[in-house]
């Protein structure tokens, strides 16, 4: 079981960032990265959570699904999750945030 822990801001409508927690029942031996995660959640549980995502990904070459997962800035397409319970996920720029986890 993995809690993926989503920092969630539109500066559009909301005054304040705020967490959303999905726990998402997955076996970690399939090789799962941050970026699977997070179409799991978008496809299965919340539809409104917003992350780059487009046909390069996965495989690491425009930097543009750039995120801190738990503290550290990486790209969500090549983070493997591998003993993790807890993930956490944040914009990798506060101050630019378009919406969730997408910035300029």
């Amino acid at each position: 079981m993995i809690n993926l822990i989503v920092k969630r801001f539109d500066p559009s409508t909301e005054s304040s960032p705020y967490t959303d927690v999905f726990r998402i029942n997955v076996a970690l031996e399939n090789k799962w990265t941050v970026m699977d995660l997070l179409n799991y959640v978008q496809q299965h549980i919340d539809s409104s959570v917003r992350y780059h995502q487009h046909s390069v990904c996965n495989r690491g070459i425009c930097r543009r699904c750039l995120a801190k997962i738990n503290g550290r800035v990486q790209r969500l397409c090549e983070h493997v999750v591998t003993n993790e319970t807890d993930v956490l996920l944040e914009p990798a720029n506060d101050k630019s945030v378009i919406i969730d986890l997408v910035t300029n």
